[in-house]
């Protein structure tokens, strides 16, 4: 599932050089706050294959992000 029609993982977007740290955290946000209703509305009955897999890679990219700053 491509993010924004660009993105295939979270690493794919940490790897876009024409990104800011800042442009990559609110995408990285916004792409966690998708997934995570997604989930809620495949709990609810609605059909779907997608994980949460991405969540836990979206917050490891938001960690890495979060690290580079503080350095």
């Amino acid at each position: 599932m491509a993010y924004l029609g660009k993105y295939e993982t979270p690493d794919d977007l940490l790897k876009d050089d024409s990104l800011s740290d800042d442009r990559k955290i609110e995408m990285l946000e916004q792409w966690r706050d998708d997934k995570r209703a997604y989930i809620r509305a495949t709990e609810e009955g609605m059909t779907g294959n997608d994980s949460s897999e991405f969540l836990r890679q979206i917050k490891k990219a938001l960690m890495s992000l979060d690290r580079n700053s503080a350095s």
